[in-house]
């Protein structure tokens, strides 16, 4: 590519094998401008079902091929809503396809075809590893299509997200994070704004700088639509990671500003390494956030939950049901003094919080 003899695009470097020294070389030509910018892991996943369409039997790789086309890509691009794919999420996309891959296989070697399957056979299949239950969507997806029509799909409903920490638990979890200085900043802020705020990993760690206003009054932060106040004990370690990030000296250009860069270029860190470090010290984020989500859900209506948290209103108000709160009286929630009220609810009761 420097030298000229091959053109300078992502089709060229589509031809290497696929790596994560791939990808960071991608993503500094990237950042630099010399490439458009794509989604990377989205386009890494698109490679990767093409090649392995490419290995399958012509049977097997239309089938699979209508599948990652036409049902799998579509759901991931409106899931996403042009955020950029997580890692977790390539990976277990990827692992999806080659499970289905996997099952045609099985098929074959057992005289059967998706066609002719039966309810038992898929039950074996999945029974001989907890893993193969990712052709779930697949299956679901051909008895749907009429492809399997001796397979029988039931959905079941959850019933609640199972056990929540109590507010005491979480004060105290809250409290371990502020003074065990061992834990790497970006962790404890990232398992604080889980706490105390109900931040999934994923929002966390795409928050930018411009998210943060940090004016005269106290500090506030936008994760969803509606600035929230940040309680002075979190505004302060807010920032020093700031302080930290301006003393940081970088390689790339950091076009997006985050407030938790990672090592790729223009990236920010990944959900797995930070809740990696994080299960070292003992400290499970999503339990956390999923039961802050809980208690909000007892004390806010769940359109106004909706604007703060960040999840959708039908997740609000599912929460809310699963609580038990019956919010009849919303509208006039709407107006500013309860609305303020409500806002004030927001926060956790933890007593160490200056507010």
């Amino acid at each position: 590519m420097a030298a000229g003899t091959v053109a300078l695009s992502h089709q060229t470097l589509d031809a290497l094998p696929p790596s994560t020294k791939l990808r960071y070389f991608r993503r500094t030509l990237m950042s630099a401008g010399v490439l458009p910018e794509i989604d990377v892991l989205l386009h890494d996943l698109e490679t990767y079902g093409t090649r392995l369409l490419a290995t399958l039997p012509a049977a097997h790789s239309a089938l699979l091929g209508r599948f990652f086309r036409w049902r799998m890509l579509p759901l991931i691009r409106r899931t996403l809503q042009d955020r950029p794919m997580t890692r977790g999420t390539f990976g277990a996309r990827r692992a999806q396809l080659r499970y289905i891959a996997e099952l045609l296989q099985w098929l074959d070697t057992h005289g059967m075809t998706i066609e002719t399957v039966d309810q038992p056979a898929i039950d074996r299949f999945v029974s001989a590893d907890r893993v193969r239950q990712q052709v779930g969507p697949f299956v679901t997806w051909a008895v749907q299509e009429r492809i399997a029509p001796n397979v029988t799909v039931t959905t079941i409903r959850s019933r609640g997200t199972g056990s929540h920490l109590s507010d005491p638990d979480l004060a105290a979890i809250a409290t371990q994070v502020f003074t065990d200085e061992s834990i790497p900043l970006p962790t404890r802020l990232i398992t604080l704004f889980a706490v105390v705020f109900a931040q999934p990993v994923e929002a966390s760690i795409a928050l930018t700088r411009e998210e943060i206003v940090d004016g005269p009054g106290p500090m506030t932060m936008t994760f969803a639509r509606t600035p929230i106040p940040v309680p002075d004990r979190l505004a302060a370690l807010v920032r020093a990671q700031l302080r930290e990030l301006e003393a940081r000296p970088s390689r790339h250009p950091d076009t997006h500003g985050w407030l938790f860069p990672g090592t790729m270029p223009n990236q920010h860190v990944t959900a797995a390494s930070i809740e990696l470090v994080a299960s070292r010290h003992g400290l499970t984020l999503r339990h956390f956030r999923s039961s802050r989500l809980q208690h909000f859900a007892q004390t806010v209506p769940a359109s106004v939950l909706a604007d703060i948290v960040g999840v959708t209103a039908d997740t609000a108000y599912r929460r809310s049901i699963d609580a038990g709160g019956a919010w009849s009286d919303y509208p006039p929630l709407r107006d500013i003094g309860e609305g303020q009220r409500s806002l004030r609810k927001f926060h956790s009761p933890e007593p160490e919080f200056k507010r």
